[in-house]
């Protein structure tokens, strides 16, 4: 049985390599205008994440503190059916039921 730190951080790992793959993998219709800035703040942010997770230093959400991943991915992501917006959101609903 999985742990719930354990599915966090499969979640966590699953978002960042959604994040770096879209990063490596540019996309015509992305031309230069992509935000690759803000792409990157959000796998640090996940970086960051994961490591508080493994040091026992997350702060508890209570069900209500959000960790504001999605809303960033959500403000500058070409669809709202991305599969980085859908990693991210996964993260954000796990973190707030679970801790």
């Amino acid at each position: 049985m999985e742990t719930k730190q354990q599915k966090l951080l499969d979640l966590i790992d699953q978002a960042i390599l959604i994040g770096e793959q879209i990063s490596t993998t540019k996309n015509p219709k992305q031309a230069d205008n992509f935000p690759q800035e803000r792409l990157n703040r959000v796998i640090h942010q996940l970086e960051t994440l994961k490591t508080k997770t493994l040091n026992n230093q997350l702060e508890p959400s209570q069900g209500t503190l959000s960790l504001g991943l999605a809303r960033d991915v959500a403000d500058w992501i070409d669809s709202l059916d991305s599969p980085l917006l859908k990693a991210v959101g996964a993260v954000e609903h796990y973190y707030q039921e679970q801790f």
